[in-house]
């Protein structure tokens, strides 16, 4: 580590070609951002910070990631064509999701205004209903209870 002020860790502006392609290498083989900065003994806000101020920073980082990304695209097409199902399935629905996508989107646009006042205007327009008739009262026992008519028991 470089000398400086007490406390400060070294700057990320004076890292050489073969750390930038440390860093890229790290960032392709999968690790993210914090880990890259305790690799390179630095807290994380400083990647942050210096990916923003160093376009060689932020582009060794992309690099790695956008490489990586096409080792496993390519990887994955190659088993697709080799007639691996799960990869061919997987291309197809991040390549033409509209096609092979596994849900459907429906959107429905409901006006409720119009729904409760239609509903408002046909209760106003009809009568009120006519009270039902009264039932007549029912027998107390029925011809089957008390063993009479056909099918009773013999």
């Amino acid at each position: 580590m470089e000398k400086g002020k007490p406390g400060r860790k070294r700057k990320l502006a004076t890292l050489t070609e073969d750390e930038y392609k440390q860093i890229s290498a790290w960032s392709g083989d999968g690790l993210n951002e914090s880990q890259i900065a305790t690799l390179l003994n630095v807290n994380i806000s400083t990647i942050t910070r210096e990916k923003k101020r160093n376009e060689q920073f932020a582009h060794a980082i992309k690099k790695g990631k956008y490489k990586a990304v096409q080792l496993v695209a390519n990887k994955v097409f190659q088993n697709a064509m080799d007639g691996k199902e799960t990869s061919a399935i997987f291309f197809l629905k991040n390549r033409d999701p509209d096609n092979w996508a596994d849900r459907q989107e429906v959107n429905y646009n409901l006006d409720l205004k119009n729904v409760l006042t239609s509903a408002r205007e046909r209760i106003i327009d009809h009568a009120p209903a006519q009270a039902l008739p009264e039932r007549t009262q029912a027998p107390t026992v029925s011809a089957s209870a008390k063993g009479e008519g056909e099918g009773a028991n013999e």
